[in-house]
């Protein structure tokens, strides 16, 4: 039985793709498994892939496009290994990356290990950004509350690594295909962090995070999509009957509210959980709180419209700068 099983979504990524791959085969630790899911791209992705020799690496192919969600949970099924690690086609790993993490994992008996440290590659310019501590103490590993880790570090699953019989026993999985746009991650880490009241962080080698214009992050959609995840996760902690006070029920941030559908939407989630989000401000930005009050105000979209700018993050701006 391999260690890790490292799924590696991938749909058209064929500038990126073997650099990706090639880090993860090349991991020091070499009991892996590589397994590819091919979205159906619609350029030489796949036939890059199939290109790779190594007995290690499986490639899956979907003959119709499904969204990372799918793909990710394609891979999940199909692995094999004592831990999951996902990785994004677009970005590689240093050489020891997941072995550090494992070795954590296992000194540790943690079901959930997270590595905060990343470097933000940009190749317009050639330079990289090296992550912050978020927050947390010193550079020696330590255990914080998952609702701090929830409110201090991205919610991205390239940080962490998960034991899969963990993941199996409590039925963790990607969210359905609406939630999209680069947003999935918020269900599945906030899903899998409701079953842990602490979370194992450290920092360790470093990921590589690709910054290209044309990624999913910097989709002008990102933040709306946000809110659809969060409420994804939160419909399936209630269906669950896990519990939601005192969790971060959602990122505002620079959400475009720019249809009547984004807006009803956001009207129906945000009067379910007003009230939690109310006794709980400390754990949200001001930005947000004012996007939450600005959409329960409104009877609707035409009236959210007449008092506020659809780029709901330019309307706080300018309330902060009259009240001034």
């Amino acid at each position: 039985m391999c260690l890790i099983s490292i799924v590696i979504p991938i749909y058209n990524a064929a500038p990126f793709i073997k650099r990706c791959v090639e880090s993860a085969l090349a991991q020091t630790i070499e009991n892996v498994e590589v397994i590819c899911v091919d979205d159906c791209s619609s350029d030489n992705s796949g036939e890059i892939v199939e290109s790779i020799v190594d007995p290690r690496l499986k490639v899956i192919v979907f003959p119709q496009n499904h969204g990372v969600s799918a793909a990710r949970n394609a891979g999940l099924e199909t692995a094999r290994g004592d831990y999951v690690y996902f990785l994004d086609s677009d970005d590689w790993l240093d050489p020891d990356y997941l072995e550090v993490m494992w070795r954590m994992a296992e000194i540790h008996g943690e079901d959930i290990v997270i590595n905060s440290n990343y470097f933000e590659e940009f190749p317009e310019s050639g330079k990289k950004s090296v992550s912050s501590r978020f927050g947390f103490v010193g550079d020696e590993p330590d255990y914080y509350p998952s609702t701090v880790i929830q409110n201090m570090f991205p919610p991205v699953v390239w940080a962490r690594l998960y034991r899969r019989e963990f993941l199996e026993k409590n039925g963790i999985h990607f969210p359905p295909p609406f939630v999209r746009n680069g947003t999935e991650d918020i269900f599945f880490t906030g899903l899998a962090g409701s079953f842990h009241d602490k979370g194992f962080v450290f920092r360790g080698p470093f990921y590589h995070y690709l910054q290209r214009k044309e990624s999913l992050l910097h989709q002008r959609d990102l933040s709306y999509y946000n809110i659809v995840s969060f409420k994804a996760l939160y419909d399936e902690r209630q269906s669950r009957g896990l519990p939601t006070e005192g969790l971060r029920l959602f990122y505002g941030g620079m959400v475009i509210l720019d249809s009547y559908e984004k807006f009803d939407f956001a009207k129906a989630f945000f009067g379910r959980i007003g009230e939690e989000a109310r006794r709980h401000p400390e754990l949200y930005a001001p930005v947000d709180l004012f996007l939450m009050e600005a959409v329960i105000s409104c009877k609707d979209y035409d009236e959210f419209k007449s008092r506020f700018n659809p780029n709901i993050s330019v309307s706080f701006f300018r309330s902060r700068f009259r009240d001034r």
